[in-house]
């Protein structure tokens, strides 16, 4: 047995390696069997070939597809890249490439925005700066005097914030009046979800939608201090997996439920799978001579206080903006706000040429998908990019100096529809931009339908 590796600090807590590695090996493995769904599903040619345009994030609209067939390459680098996370093969490359190939893709069109693929970004960039190849790696297989038994407890406090984020602000968002007192949108879901099994028969019932609507804001808002207590855990391990098995059933959340029901193993106890690996071989036994991890440099601190700070602070942004968040989406994304609102809208854009007085009606099929239209429908700052696209293709053809103006009716949460845009206002004069935005109509807070 190679000895363990010299102390180098005294500042930082040794914890068992055996979590972090296998963190590692079920990150690596679902991401690669994710890869492989887009393949599988021919998503790849739904979402970057077929689409004539694409709804941009603010400043990154140099974010663009691959012209056919370089999105097929892309994803094929991704998977491989997460098999050499799994596997521990050049595993920091192999993190960096995954991280970055994985984030240009999702940023190219935000008609595709998911909460977990947003933390599948965070957690990639997290990887690239772990030391999570120390153990059950490629690495140490070939280099077995590079194995550690222990990792720095910092390197699982970052993971275990991460991962803790999407419960904690997940619960947080849930505290509105539409969850806890109208039961919204819950009350829509499970009235079209009665063949449930078992637990179905009370779905129609709006009083079973609030409380299960409770009993989600309370689940996200205690399952991490839960998960972190030695006595609750294998309860509040339970309750996150029959949670999140009851989700996936009901709701089309992709791979979410199953992305948390991995990474919530990261609150169990470091050693939690050292015996597994030991008989799998993947881990070798643990070294008895005591050993003090690496502590984080200095300007690993300056860098995790900011990454700390902007993961705290940005799900509160939106509280900097007027009106409803659900209503302006001013602040929604990247902020865990998970099931929190069924929006459904219609869209009419009409183009004015005052030079002329000629007036056009465009539908929006006509440049977007369906999804992409059905998604632009209902969220402010794609209607106005919406807006511009349709003013360049009018260019294009002829007419410069046009103005578009939008009839936009949107349904939040089973209210009657309301009117989203100022139809006085010329989108063509108006710029994205991380200022409120006037030409949001107010929202008018009446209580919903059902």
């Amino acid at each position: 047995m190679s000895p363990a590796p010299a102390p180098r600090s005294r500042s930082t807590t040794a914890i068992d390696i055996a979590s972090l590695a296998a963190f590692r090996i079920v990150f690596g493995l679902s991401m690669a069997f994710a890869v492989g769904r887009f393949f599988w599903h021919g998503w790849i040619a739904e979402y970057y070939y077929v689409p004539k345009h694409f709804f941009h994030y603010y400043g990154f609209a140099w974010v663009r597809p691959w012209p056919y067939p370089f999105m097929h390459v892309h994803y094929a680098l991704m998977g491989l890249a997460a098999l050499g996370i799994a596997l521990g093969i050049a595993y920091r490359a192999s993190a960096v490439v995954f991280c970055a190939l994985f984030t240009y893709a999702h940023f190219i069109d935000k008609t595709n925005y998911l909460n977990h693929y947003y933390l599948v970004s965070c957690l990639a960039l997290l990887m690239i700066f772990l030391p999570l190849d120390r153990a059950a790696s490629f690495r140490v297989w070939r280099r077995p005097e590079e194995a550690w038994d222990r990792a720095p407890g910092w390197a699982l406090g970052l993971v275990r914030f991460q991962v803790g984020l999407v419960y904690v602000f997940g619960g947080i968002a849930k505290l509105k009046k539409d969850w806890l007192i109208y039961g919204q949108p819950l009350t829509i879901w499970l009235g079209a979800n009665t063949d449930f099994p078992v637990i179905g028969r009370w779905f129609p019932y709006k009083e079973f939608a609030v409380g299960f609507s409770w009993a989600g804001a309370l689940f996200d808002l205690t399952v991490v201090p839960f998960l972190l207590w030695r006595r609750s855990r294998p309860f509040a391990y339970a309750a996150a997996v029959a949670f999140h098995l009851i989700t996936a059933r009901l709701f089309q959340l992709g791979m979410f439920p199953w992305i948390m029901m991995g990474a919530a193993l990261v609150f169990f106890d470091p050693s939690w799978p050292r015996r597994w690996m030991e008989r799998a071989r993947l881990l070798r036994p643990a070294s008895e001579v005591p050993w003090s991890p690496p502590s984080m440099p200095k300007w690993g601190r300056v860098l995790g206080a900011l990454y700390i700070g902007w993961h705290i602070l940005a799900p509160l942004r939106h509280m900097i903006y007027p009106g409803n968040v659900l209503w302006t989406e001013q602040g929604f994304r990247f902020a865990w706000n998970v099931m929190l609102m069924e929006k459904n809208g219609a869209v009419e854009l009409t183009v004015v040429e005052p030079s002329t007085g000629k007036r056009w009606t465009v539908s929006p099929l006509d440049h977007l998908t369906r999804y992409q239209t059905k998604m632009m429908s209902t969220q402010p700052d794609m209607i106005l990019e919406f807006a511009h696209i349709v003013a360049e293709d009018f260019a294009r053809k002829g007419h410069p100096a046009i103005e578009a103006h939008v009839e936009a009716t949107v349904a939040l949460n089973a209210r009657r529809p309301q009117p989203l845009i100022d139809p006085r206002a010329d989108l063509v004069r108006e710029e994205d931009g991380l200022g409120p935005k006037a030409w949001i109509l107010p929202f008018r807070d009446t209580p919903p339908e059902m």
